[in-house]
């Protein structure tokens, strides 16, 4: 409806400023000025002569209002992909925002254990060295800079 009312106003705005008259004057130099209102009395009103526009005399109303309702669907049709880009946008950063608040939980407590493990497959638990806690952990800080930048 908001789209409808600014066509319409700036149809109305064009309009207009396409009845305005056009007015030539000299000034004491004598160069030849233009304007859209009489600037001394020795201003002239010049006719100016209108082309027709490219078929839009011949239309007929239902073209027109085909046109229109053209117009119209384009605009709803932009519309709808902008909300739905903006509902997508919306969703990802919700997603991210959860990914970065779990690894930075994870991270964190990893940080406070005193030991970190693996169970083995027969369900006994494996834990890790000093070295591959450090890799471990490097991992889990990597997964907090990639969620939460």
């Amino acid at each position: 409806m908001k789209y409808l009312l600014r066509v319409m106003l700036l149809s109305a705005i064009f309009s207009q400023s396409l009845c305005a008259g056009v007015y030539k004057w000299t000034d004491e130099h004598g160069r030849v000025h233009f304007s859209d209102r009489p600037v001394s009395e020795s201003s002239t009103e010049v006719k100016i002569k209108q082309t027709p526009s490219s078929g839009s005399s011949t239309e007929s109303p239902q073209q027109r209002q085909q046109k229109m309702r053209k117009m119209l669907d384009a605009f709803e049709e932009e519309r709808s992909e902008k909300k739905e880009a903006k509902q997508k946008a919306k969703q990802e950063r919700e997603k991210r925002n959860k990914k970065c608040i779990y690894a930075k939980d994870r991270y964190n407590s990893h940080i406070r254990a005193s030991g970190i493990y693996n169970y083995k497959k027969d369900g006994q638990k494996n834990y890790l060295s000093d070295a591959e806690r450090k890799s471990h952990m490097q991992r889990l800080k990597a997964d907090v800079d990639r969620w939460c930048k």
